[in-house]
């Protein structure tokens, strides 16, 4: 069994060498650690190299990307650099926070213990560390004094149930997913794609643990709304396309190749979204006007719905 530990980096010196000892310290070694580093101005990928070098670590190794690719699509891309690997598992780090020396472990027992489990995340303890730091919003299980919760499912791109680098996924998933993610939907996030996808396969679950402590800050690379009502239109055209759109169309491929019966559910969706994305080019008030009322049931909430008809009234430039 072999598993592969995959972090994001960017300008992370300050805090990175924490992450990399917990790594490293792991009471179930990596097999593997893959850094990519999306263009760091400052000593981030020195510090890793000199890391590597001075504590003789096999099977670890940083990567400069050739021009900076947004930690979403960053992310995306270590997907791929493990899919060249033999590995079993695969966990996401980010380079700002700090595992408890026995997640891994823990999470693996579990998933090979309960076999049915592709994606295993775990609670955190939230560490902030100035004013300006945006908390997460965590979801609540019901059943969160048993040792692990399933995933209610979501049919719709919401937030997700933990933070991605809680997460703990098999890599059969890892293969069926990344058949599908194409490009073009290169601002689709990846730890919300897989809870998603999994709460839909039943198939993913939270371990009621703390595994890690999150360091928020005013220089985290999430948290922050991506879409305002303020943001030009094309933004919103963009946003829907780029991610919502490959959402959709990500998990509809990975159901039907696996003959659930819910990817009929999940291309009506994708249509759905199809349709959102054509009328919002029309450049025209009335077709989304008319969506929203047609497609009422679709939208996942009524931010969904306002959010549609308050761009229907900008103009694309």
């Amino acid at each position: 069994m072999k598993t592969a530990v995959l972090m994001a980096s960017y300008n992370g010196e300050k805090f990175i060498q924490e992450q990399l000892d917990s790594i490293k310290n792991q009471s179930l070694k990596p097999d593997y650690v893959l850094i990519r580093d999306d263009g760091s101005t400052d000593q981030t990928v020195q510090t890793v190299e000199k890391y590597i070098a001075d504590n003789e670590l096999q099977g670890w190794s940083i990567k400069r990307n050739e021009k900076n690719l947004g930690w979403r699509s960053n992310f995306r891309a270590l997907l791929f650099d493990s899919l060249e690997l033999e590995t079993d598992y695969v966990f996401f780090s980010d380079q700002d926070d700090t595992w408890k020396l026995d997640k891994n472990e823990k999470q693996v027992s579990i998933m090979e213990e309960n076999g049915n489990i592709e994606v295993l995340s775990g609670d955190l303890e939230i560490v902030k560390l100035d004013e300006d730091a945006i908390i997460p919003h965590f979801f609540v299980f019901d059943d969160k004094d048993k040792e692990i919760s399933k995933y209610p499912k979501r049919v719709e791109y919401l937030s997700g149930f933990r933070q991605g680098m809680t997460l703990a996924i098999k890599t059969t998933l890892v293969k069926d997913i990344m058949a599908y993610w194409e490009p073009r939907f290169d601002i689709l996030t990846h730890d919300i794609l897989f809870e998603g996808l999994s709460s839909l396969l039943e198939t993913g679950y939270n371990f009621n643990h703390i595994v890690a402590n999150h360091k928020r800050h005013s220089g985290n690379a999430s948290g922050g709304k991506i879409i305002s009502v303020g943001d030009p239109k094309e933004k919103h055209v963009y946003d829907l396309e780029h991610k919502i759109l490959g959402y959709h169309y990500i998990a509809y491929h990975v159901l039907q190749k696996r003959n659930d019966p819910q990817a009929s559910v999940q291309k009506d969706y994708y249509d759905f979204v199809s349709r959102r994305v054509e009328n919002a080019k029309a450049d025209k008030f009335f077709p989304v006007f008319k969506q929203v009322l047609t497609d009422w049931s679709y939208y996942a909430n009524m931010s969904g719905r306002i959010r549609d008809l308050l761009f229907a009234l900008k103009k694309m430039k």
